[in-house]
């Protein structure tokens, strides 16, 4: 019996020792990983449909709660059946709120046209992907170069609130006709 006793609390002195450990601030202001994930998957499902959908190569866990995404690519499906995919170095996914933050060389590709930018956030309480700083795109027949896009999942609608320069080199689809 006394065996047997001794056998049951070795066992959980041995378990809670070998549980993972409580992560410990270090007093600076950089967050420590946590927890590494390798290839996670993110999926955000609307009214039974798939709206969008974050890969990334590895994944840290931040002590903030935030998740540190190294290569990450996000694919937002658009209501015509398009996909938006965008990528970059690094991004940040908030789990509450379920934003993502890109940073570093952030492409995004769309139908005919490619975008880069530095900074670029998916704000997904307003389906809405924010460019905040400057970002420049090339498609078929386009170049543009601008700062403070907004483009909005569903609807496609573009706003650009801090001027945008475009140039095109075939203006038919402005009632222009060449000779």
């Amino acid at each position: 019996m006394i065996v047997s006793v001794a056998s049951i609390v070795l066992a959980i002195v041995l378990m809670r020792m070998s549980g993972p450990k409580e992560a410990t601030s270090t007093g600076t202001d950089t967050e420590e990983s946590k927890t590494r994930v390798e290839s996670p998957v993110i999926v955000e499902r609307k009214d039974g449909k798939i709206t969008w959908q974050l890969r990334a190569r590895e994944a840290n866990q931040q002590l903030d709660g935030k998740m540190h995404l190294i290569n990450p690519i996000l694919v937002l499906y658009t209501e015509g059946g398009k996909d938006i995919n965008i990528e970059s170095d690094q991004a940040w996914f908030e789990p509450l709120r379920r934003n993502v933050r890109f940073k570093h060389h952030v492409v995004v590709h769309y139908d005919v046209w490619t975008m880069q930018t530095e900074v670029m956030v998916y704000v997904s309480a307003k389906d809405e992907i924010h460019v905040p700083g400057k970002f420049r795109v090339q498609g078929k027949s386009i170049r543009a170069r601008g700062k403070n896009m907004r483009l909005h999942r569903t609807t496609g609608e573009i706003n650009v609130e801090n001027g945008i320069w475009i140039e095109d080199s075939d203006p038919h689809w402005q009632g222009v006709l060449s000779k």
